[in-house]
C-alpha cells in the first residue's frame, strides 16, 4: 500500500502533472492523515513533526510541564479491524456464476465461466483485489483498470487515489488519467532528469454521435511535456476500460467514507487512558508527597520523577526551636482499577460494535456453526452492502474480458460466447467456522428427493472442474459393478 508520507519533489510533480483541483488536493490531505494514523505509531521523532500534524499518527504532543516523559503506548486496534474485515470479503474468493437465459447455452456459459476465471488468476486478482479493498477502506476510493494489447494477455491492476483524478457523471467515468514514474528514475539523482508519464483515458464522439474511447499517453522530463513523445490513439473499446470504486459514502457523495474515521476518537482515548494507567503504576503516581516544615524553596525545587532523592531543609524559623522538616508518602492504592479496565474494555468493545464485529468473548458456548452464522450477521451484512460498491466493478471487468478476448488470446477465445445471453452471479463465500458436512447431508438428502441433480451436487461439494465428466464417471462405476453383480449372480 504505497504512500507518500512527505512532500517531496516527486509527490509535487504528480499532483501538479494530474492538475488537480482545489477541492481534491484537501481531500488527499485529509485521506493522508486517515492512513499514517491507521499505520499506527509517528513514522518520525515527534518533536521533528514541526508543522506537518499528519505525521504523528495515533501519537500525540505533550504540552504538559513534566520533570518525566510521558508515556505514549499506543495499542493500534484500527490495524487489525480493518485487516479482518478485507479477509471477510475477499479472504475467499467469490463464486462466479453465469447463468444462461437458454438451457442450450449452459455448457458455452461454462466454458465462458472457466476462461474468464483464468485471466483472472494469471492476474492473481483476488489476493490483489483483498489489498485494494483495505486501501478502500482507508483511502475512500481505488480505481480498477486493464491494460489491453493484440496477441498479449490482459494486465489487471489497480490503482492508489494517489495516483489517478478522474471525472463522472451519473457514476459513469468519462475521463481518466494516472500518473506513472519512469522505471529508471531510481538511478537518476537530478530532478531535472527524471522522467514521468501521464496516461488518459477519455472519449469522443464521430459525426453519428457514436462515443469511442480514446487514450493518450504524454511524457515528461520533470514537469515539461514533450509534446513529439505524445501518443494519442482510438483503443476501439466500447468504454473506458477504467473501474472506479467507492468506499460506501451515502447519496452523491463525491469521494466516498474512510473506515477509519469512525474509529479515530476511541482509538485515541484508549491510547492516551492506557499510557495514564502505565505511568501511574511505574512512577507510583497515585500517590502524593506531604512535607511538613520544609523550606519553601526546596519544596518547589522537587523533582517529579521515578527513584528521584528529595533534600529538603527545615525552615529557619523552626530549626532555631528545634524542629525538624519532615516529609511523608500518602499511598493510593489502585482502588480504581475496575473501572479503567471497564473503561478499556468498553473502547475495545465499541470500536468493534462500529465494525459489526463479534468479540471474542461473544464466541464462547456457541452450539453449532448455524449459531455462529447469527452472531456474525451483522458483520455479513456490513460486508453485503460493501459488495454494493464492488460488484458493479467486477462485471464490468468481466464484460471487458469477453469484449477483447478474441483479441487478446485469438487461439483461446470463442467468439460464438459472444452470442450468449447470461445473467452474471457472484456467490459471498465468507470464512464462516465450517459447516460444510450439514450442508452435505442436506444436499444429499435433497438429491435423495428428487429435488436436486447428481450433477449439482458434484458442481457445488467437488473439487472437479467438469461436473457432468465426473457423473458419468459415476454411472460407469454403477454400471460396472452392476454388471459385475448380474455376472456373478448367474453363475451361481
Amino acid at each position: 500500500m504505497y504512500f507518500d508520507y512527505d512532500n517531496s519533489n516527486g509527490n509535487s510533480i504528480k499532483n501538479t502533472l494530474l492538475n488537480l483541483p482545489d477541492a481534491e488536493r484537501h481531500e488527499r490531505e485529509l485521506i493522508r492523515k486517515d492512513y499514517i494514523f491507521y499505520k499506527g505509531k509517528c513514522i518520525v521523532p515527534i518533536d521533528k513533526v514541526g508543522e506537518d500534524k499528519a505525521l504523528l499518527g495515533q501519537n500525540w504532543e505533550i504540552n504538559d510541564n513534566c520533570d518525566y516523559k510521558p508515556t505514549q503506548d499506543i495499542r493500534n486496534k484500527i490495524k487489525p479491524l480493518l485487516r479482518k474485515q478485507a479477509r471477510w470479503m475477499f479472504g475467499v474468493e467469490p463464486t462466479i456464476k453465469l447463468k444462461s437465459d437458454d438451457k442450450e447455452d449452459k455448457d458455452q456459459c461454462e466454458e465462458l465461466r472457466k476462461f474468464i476465471e483464468d485471466v483472472l488468476d494469471d492476474n492473481s486478482f483476488w489476493p490483489t483485489t483483498k489489498k485494494a479493498f483495505l486501501e478502500a477502506t482507508i483511502k475512500k476510493r481505488v480505481l480498477l483498470r486493464v491494460e489491453a494489447n493484440p496477441n498479449s494477455p490482459l494486465v489487471i491492476k489497480y490503482e492508489s487515489i494517489e495516483n489517478f483524478y478522474y471525472r463522472e457523471k451519473n457514476r459513469k467515468l468519462l475521463y481518466v488519467v494516472f500518473f506513472e514514474e519512469d522505471e529508471e528514475n531510481v538511478y537518476r539523482e537530478a530532478d531535472t532528469e527524471k522522467i514521468y508519464y501521464i496516461h488518459t483515458y477519455y472519449y469522443k464522439f464521430t459525426e453519428k454521435k457514436e462515443r469511442q474511447a480514446w487514450y493518450k499517453k504524454e511524457t515528461y522530463f520533470n514537469a515539461e511535456l514533450q509534446k513529439d513523445l505524445t501518443i494519442e490513439q482510438d483503443t476501439g473499446f466500447i468504454n473506458i476500460p477504467c473501474w472506479l470504486i467507492k468506499n460506501s459514502g451515502e447519496l452523491n457523495d463525491s469521494f466516498g467514507e474512510s473506515d477509519v474515521e469512525e474509529l479515530m476518537d476511541t482509538q485515541t482515548q484508549y491510547n492516551k487512558t492506557i499510557s495514564d494507567v502505565r505511568d501511574a503504576l511505574r512512577f507510583q503516581m497515585f500517590g502524593a508527597e506531604s512535607i511538613i516544615d520544609g523550606n519553601m524553596d526546596d519544596v518547589s525545587k522537587l523533582t517529579v520523577a521515578p527513584n528521584a532523592v528529595h533534600a529538603i531543609r527545615t525552615r529557619d524559623e523552626l530549626a532555631e526551636s528545634g524542629k525538624q522538616a519532615s516529609m511523608q508518602r500518602l499511598e493510593y492504592n489502585m482502588g480504581n482499577s475496575a473501572a479503567i479496565e471497564a473503561y478499556l474494555d468498553r473502547a475495545d468493545a465499541d470500536m468493534n460494535v462500529t465494525m459489526d464485529m463479534p468479540q471474542l468473548k461473544d464466541l464462547n458456548n456457541i452450539p453449532s456453526a448455524k449459531a455462529m452464522g447469527y452472531l456474525y450477521n451483522d458483520l455479513i451484512a456490513r460486508c453485503d452492502d460493501k459488495w454494493n460498491d464492488w460488484t458493479p466493478a467486477f462485471i464490468g471487468l468481466f464484460e471487458f474480458i469477453k469484449e477483447v478476448g478474441s483479441i487478446c488470446y485469438p487461439g483461446l477465445y470463442n467468439k460464438a460466447w459472444n452470442q450468449l445471453k447470461y445473467s452474471t452471479l457472484l456467490e459471498h463465500n465468507y470464512p464462516l467456522p465450517s459447516d460444510t458436512e450439514e450442508k452435505k447431508t442436506t444436499a444429499m438428502n435433497e438429491v435423495d428427493h428428487g429435488v436436486r441433480s447428481h450433477q449439482s451436487y458434484i458442481k457445488d461439494f467437488s473439487e472437479s472442474e467438469n461436473a457432468e465428466d465426473e457423473w458419468n464417471e459415476i454411472l460407469q462405476e454403477k454400471t460396472a459393478l452392476t454388471a459385475a453383480e448380474n455376472e456373478q449372480f448367474n453363475t451361481e
